[in-house]
């Protein structure tokens, strides 16, 4: 259709379907058309078309949202989704559907879809992500008390608890709550009215669409408004060090539920087993998202490898970010899914855990004893316990503990001395659980604000529509 005038109207079908993004393209229709509705209102507002052709021109975008994508001419040949909806404007209401691309490019046109529809994922990652959250510290509260060997280079190292391993997981994932928020903000600007890249000389408003759709400020020079995609980057970063965490965790859930661990059982259905070996309850699920972590930390990479040599401004190289993009958030949220429900379902082997915590994971609680009864150096006391393990003495050590302090040391007694802000005494734990609910609750606010915030500008738009129609 937009051929005709340099081109002719003959097409390649291998080039056409080489050059085509009709099959990401879905995702952003009704983005699309939510847009192209905010710029015929500006359009009118400006005096380029009058009411009468804003009227024609909402319905019959009204109409092609709610008969669906599906609906669309998806021919290669024309390329994309913008120009798919025109076409199919044109068809429906006549020539005046051609009015709508007044002042504006495809180039501002995919700059503004993208963006709609990425902060619009971010909600629904950032989502995700706190009802992960929430099972895990659902499991901490249950697990309090749980004695668990804490380890460094996965050698036994100090006793701990099973809530103040899950409540690391936790922290982890709330700065991850955190880059997408910020990640939202750098999508959450309006690139519309750059057209191809020098803006139009046409007078029209960009501040009215930046406040119509929601934006929260205008992009403002043209140029980088159609050429940039650092926010996606900024996404592909987020959905990378996501998935690099839940894969950590996927890891160790895995060699938890090994009989060598046997730490945690995880739930039948969320299991495979073999087809030959009858007895196996195989972690699949977890191993593939440590496989999937990779394709999205790939895609990270990739992104930045199509972005690093183009110039200024808009090139078709662009097009290729999209779909990895999408790959990634469907991984990224798909991972996030299953393991909530893995963590929400495994059982936890309270017993096992304990027995793990033999005599050698309270080497560090008699050294730091030595340095407060005996009145020696750390370097001393380390020393000293090193020499009674290597000898087979140490038991002398705990002798001498019991005596000094009228108890016998265990790692009951060693993970409750440790006090301090971070540690995982119960008490303590207790305290930062508590800060965390409360800190949940407020993230849970600012999504439903951001959601009803998303919903309201498309009601809005839609109100102005039947108004107008």
């Amino acid at each position: 259709m937009i051929r005709e005038g340099r081109l002719g109207t003959d097409v390649d079908e291998d080039f056409a379907v080489y050059t085509s993004s009709l099959s990401f393209d879905k995702r952003i229709f009704r983005f699309d058309i939510i847009a192209s509705m905010a710029h015929a209102m500006m359009l009118e507002k400006i005096g380029v078309i009058n009411k009468e052709e804003l009227s024609d021109i909402l319905r019959g975008l009204h109409q092609i949202l709610n008969e669906g994508f599906e609906s669309l001419d998806i021919d290669p040949r024309l390329e994309d989704i913008h120009v798919a909806v025109e076409k199919k404007l044109i068809k429906k209401i006549g020539a005046t559907g051609g009015k709508l691309h007044t002042a504006r490019s495809r180039n501002d046109q995919i700059a503004c879809d993208l963006r709609l529809w990425i902060r619009e994922e971010i909600v629904m990652v950032y989502e995700d992500l706190l009802k992960l959250i929430s099972v895990l510290l659902q499991k901490s509260e249950e697990n309090v008390n749980t004695i668990i060997p804490g380890y460094t280079h996965l050698q036994r190292a100090q006793p701990t608890t099973l809530a103040h391993h899950f409540l690391a997981y936790v922290d982890t994932l709330l700065r991850n709550t955190d880059r997408l928020l910020h990640a939202y903000h750098v999508v959450n600007k309006n690139p519309l009215g750059a057209c191809a890249f020098a803006t139009s000389s046409f007078p029209i408003d960009r501040e009215f669409t930046t406040k119509i759709l929601g934006f929260d400020e205008v992009l403002e020079n043209s140029m980088d408004a159609v050429s940039s995609r650092d926010f996606m980057i900024e996404l592909l970063f987020c959905l990378a060090m996501i998935m690099t965490d839940l894969s950590r965790i996927s890891e160790e859930i895995v060699l938890w539920s090994t009989q060598e661990f046997g730490f945690v059982e995880l739930s039948s259905n969320m299991c495979s087993t073999s087809s030959i070996m009858p007895q196996k309850k195989n972690p699949d699920a977890l191993e593939l998202l440590r496989a999937k972590s990779s394709r999205v930390i790939g895609n990270l990479a990739s992104g930045l490898t199509i972005l690093r040599a183009l110039p200024q401004s808009y090139n078709r190289d662009l097009q290729e970010l999209s779909p990895i993009v999408a790959e990634s958030l469907d991984i990224s949220r798909s991972s996030i899914k299953v393991l909530r429900k893995i963590i929400e379902t495994m059982k936890i082997n309270k017993d096992k855990t304990r027995e793990s915590c033999d005599e050698s994971i309270l080497a560090t609680d008699l050294a730091d004893f030595l340095v407060k009864i005996e009145k020696i150096t750390f370097r001393e006391a380390h020393k000293l316990v090193a020499t009674s393990i290597s000898t087979n003495t140490i038991d002398t050590l705990f002798d001498l503990y019991e005596k000094k302090t009228g108890k016998k040391l265990t790692p009951e007694i060693a993970v409750k001395e440790r006090k301090v802000r971070g540690g995982p005494s119960p008490e303590e734990v207790k305290r930062m659980l508590k800060e965390k609910r409360e800190h949940l609750k407020i993230l849970y606010r600012e999504i439903k604000r951001m959601k009803d915030k998303h919903r309201s500008i498309e009601e809005y738009i839609l109100k102005m529509v039947d108004s107008h129609v």
